[in-house]
Parts: C-alpha cells; structure tokens; sequence
C-alpha cells in the first residue's frame, strides 16, 4: 500500500506539511500492525487489530490521533470511488483528558532565580520562560518566531495561531523586552547561525547549534529549572499558558480578552484554561466564607 500512501501524502502536503511527516508516520504503523496489502484488502478486523496494537504501546491521545490518521486516509480514497474500507465503521476512541496545572507566579519566580542568565544559554532559556509568562503563548508558536518578526521598539509582535492559522497580537513586559534585546545582540553573532532566521536557537553537546531550537528541548529545559527550584508539582511549558489565563481571570479581565490573548476561536476553550485547581478553589471558598 506504500503506493497509495504517498499519493495520499503529497496531496495532504499541499496545504499541511507537518501534519502529512506525522501522517506518515502512524501509517507505516498501520502497515506495521496490519500487514502490507493492497488497498481493497483491508477490512474492519484490520482496524480493530490495529487499535489493540496502539493501545499496548500508546496513550490515549496517541491512539485517537493515529485512528483519525487511518480514517481520514481511507476517506481520501472512498470519496474518489475506490473500493476500500468504509469510514463509518473506523469510529474515534475519545481520550483521557490531562490536567495541566497552572503555574502561579510565584513558582515563575523561583523558577527564574535558577536561571543563570550570564551566559548564552541561560540568557536564552530566561527569556523563553519570560515570554512564556508574559504572552500565554504556545511552546510551538515560540519555537516558530523569526528575528524578521521582531521591532526593537516594540513590546509586542504578530504571530499566527498555531490551531485557528489566525493572526493575533502578544505583548511582553519592559524586562522581557531587555532580555530580548541583549540576547538578539548575542544571538546574531553566533558562529553557524548567524544567517539563520530563528529567534531561538537550540545546542547539542559536541555539536554544532542547530537551526531551531524544538519544542522537546523547551520541556526538558522547563523541566530541568522546575527541579532545581525544587517545585514537586509538574509544570511544563503548558503550565504557563494556564497560568497566564488564571493571572488575568483573578485581575476580573474579560473572557473576550482571555480568549483573544490565547487564541482561541471558541470561548469553550477559554473556559478550560480559566477552571479552578484545588488549591484555588480552597482558597477562594475559604475567603467566601470569612465574609458571612
């Protein structure tokens, strides 16, 4: 079936070029767990094999995006009249839903008291978790900032949203500002990346920098200064997204902003990020009652 699955491919990279690198690899998975047939061939025994093989290796998020791969490949091939299984009966497990804890600003804090921000590295890394707190943004959005996008005069910057494909506006503070500034005057000079366009670049050691840096490495980096700082909770750079919500819910800003500032399309999706956690909900109960 490698055939069919790469005129499929090139037709998906038409208009999404990551998602058909992803596509491909859940498909070779297909192949994998199922066999190498022809299209015609494969039937519903073959789907339910394959969602038990993915199910023993995988999370559930995985295993519903490798199922939505499967289906919206043989419906490419079903709505050209090709005899092939039929997409009604390849159904969509649905996924367990992770919590992400919203990180408070005093966890920014002691995380950012661990940073040494006197070298490169550290510069760099001080002023991801900066702009993470200050902006809401997703780690991807960040890792995808180019210098060209950046105006030295600014606090702010047009980026497009990674989901909605939207343009929106994000604004960071004076001291993020100072950092950006000092580290773009280090990041220009950098031996080997001079010419690229990459505001953050990443380094592997006994190698040389390479182009991007990746949004792996940001949740390793995340992960890294949240356990020098000894926080026992498990924050990562989604962390900062809720907490950037949760800062503005407690200001009374208006759910329009909140959503704007993330960007979403659906207010829905706001509400997630503006849930309170336990320890919120305690606290706030608790002020509720010592006004009776």
């Amino acid at each position: 079936m490698e055939k069919e699955i790469k005129r499929y491919l090139e037709w998906k990279g038409t208009y999404a070029t990551r998602a058909s690198v992803s596509y491909k690899l859940w498909l070779d998975k297909f192949i994998e767990a199922c066999g190498n047939k022809k299209l015609q061939s494969y039937s519903i025994e073959d789907f339910v094999k394959f969602k038990h093989w993915l199910e023993g290796r995988y999370s559930s998020t995985s295993v519903q995006y490798a199922i939505i791969v499967v289906k919206n490949f043989f419906q490419f091939y079903k709505q050209q009249d090709y005899r092939c299984l039929s997409t009604h009966f390849i159904k969509i497990p649905p996924k367990i839903r992770k919590s992400h804890k919203a990180i408070s600003e005093s966890e920014f804090k002691r995380v950012v008291e661990k940073i040494d921000a006197k070298n490169f590295i550290g510069l760099r890394d001080s002023l991801i978790v900066h702009l993470l707190w200050d902006t809401g943004i997703r780690v991807s959005e960040l890792c995808d900032m180019n210098i060209s996008q950046i105006d030295e005069n600014k606090t702010s910057m047009i980026i497009r949203s990674k989901k909605s494909q939207l343009f929106r506006t994000i604004v960071w503070s004076a001291k993020t500002h100072a950092l950006l500034l000092n580290y773009l005057k280090k990041r220009q000079v950098l031996k080997k990346c001079k010419e690229v366009g990459a505001v953050f670049v990443g380094f592997r050691k006994g190698r040389e920098w390479s182009l991007r840096i990746t949004c792996r490495s940001i949740e390793r980096m995340i992960k890294k200064y949240v356990a020098i700082a000894e926080i026992r909770e498990k924050i990562s750079p989604h962390s900062f997204r809720h907490g950037w919500a949760h800062k503005r819910r407690d200001f009374n800003a208006p759910l329009a902003f909140i959503q704007k500032g993330l960007g979403h399309v659906s207010p829905i999706s706001t509400f997630i990020y503006e849930q309170y956690n336990d320890k919120e909900f305690e606290a706030n109960a608790n002020s509720y009652l010592s006004n009776n």
